[in-house]
């Protein structure tokens, strides 16, 4: 039959349209997880602190950390409905860092500051780890505010990124976790699905069909949108009931044997063999299934009924045109190209 629209690619997309949806339900899982925990919020506050902790002021009350979260830039962040680590922001803009840390450096200036307003505000701070950061991130400024406070931004960005690192170590294995719970709790056995959707045609089918809907559905979406791929594919929506219905006969555990030694064993690779696969995340198997329809949909395009109409034409046989006969010219019967036109 050829590689196009054959069994071995109609059993790949449902391979990887089970895994789509398998991950689509772990992202939901964790980011319920993540806000519950409000991990976000801590994981900022853990980098913040970083930065700003152990730095003392002018006031003795108060500590520099203690006044960057007293100031109305930062405070206009938190969520009022929420106490602690929960009330604090998960995302924080570096220009909003940046200023709020100029502005606590000069007090004494209301208004717009200079180059010279900021120097002397950070030389009056007691010193500390904040101070001499400030002092390092201005001396390569060359007297240009704005060039000093991009650094301090670039300052905040690199602490970031180590926070985003935090974060993702942490998903990871908050996602192996939960991927290997669903993994089981659905009996989502890789091996099984693998010969369900070899050997059950209807199956198969219906699978398909629901992995293109979604692709073309997603597809019509960036662009309504003016969404990229990788975008797109980390918004991609949720599964819905209709989806995970077509999984009844690939997931579950009816019909299992429980006590078959040799049977666990099997089971067990097809659990380890998912779970692998829902922690690589549902943007990748997106992306993946996006590429199978792709090479599906990429069979040899049919001639244009022109370029056929054209072929036949210098084909076939001409027949020469009637005589006229005595009452006039002859008129031909209409062809098949012209009924109903």
């Amino acid at each position: 039959m050829g590689l196009f629209n054959s069994t071995v690619l109609d059993w790949a997309i449902g391979i990887v349209f089970v895994y789509l949806l398998l991950a689509i339900i772990c992202t939901t899982i964790n980011e319920w997880i993540a806000g519950l925990t409000a991990v976000r919020g801590k994981t900022l506050e853990k980098a913040i602190r970083q930065l700003l902790d152990g730095q003392t002021t002018n006031d003795p009350t108060k500590s520099f950390l203690q006044q960057f979260y007293a100031h109305p830039l930062i405070t206009g962040t938190m969520n009022p409905d929420k106490t602690g680590s929960a009330a604090h922001p998960t995302y924080l803009q570096a220009r909003q860092f940046a200023t709020t840390v100029m502005d606590l450096a000069t007090p004494g200036h209301a208004g717009s500051i200079s180059f010279s307003d900021l120097e002397t505000g950070v030389k009056s701070i007691p010193d500390g780890e904040v101070k001499t950061a400030l002092l390092a991130l201005i001396q390569n400024a060359n007297g240009k505010l704005n060039v000093a406070q991009k650094n301090i931004e670039q300052w905040f960005d690199d602490t970031m990124e180590r926070a985003s690192g935090w974060f993702k170590r942490w998903t990871q294995i908050v996602t192996i976790v939960v991927a290997a719970l669903l993994t089981i709790t659905t009996n989502a056995d890789t091996v099984r699905i693998g010969r369900t959707l070899w050997a059950n045609a209807t199956v198969r089918s219906v699978i398909v069909e629901k992995a293109k809907a979604r692709a073309q559905s997603s597809a019509n979406a960036s662009q309504a949108s003016n969404l990229d791929k990788k975008t797109q594919a980390d918004a991609e929506p949720a599964a819905s009931k209709d989806e995970l219905d077509k999984l009844d006969q690939l997931l579950g555990w009816s019909g299992e044997n429980l006590k078959d030694p040799w049977a666990w064993l099997r089971r067990l690779l097809g659990w380890f063999l998912t779970t692998a696969a829902i922690s690589m995340g549902a943007p990748f198997w997106f992306d993946l299934l996006n590429k199978i329809m792709n090479v599906r949909n990429a069979g040899t395009k049919p001639e244009s009924s022109s370029n056929q109409d054209g072929n036949e034409s210098s084909s076939a046989p001409q027949a020469p045109p009637p005589a006229p006969g005595p009452q006039g010219p002859v008129v031909r019967a209409p062809t098949p190209a012209t009924v109903g036109s």
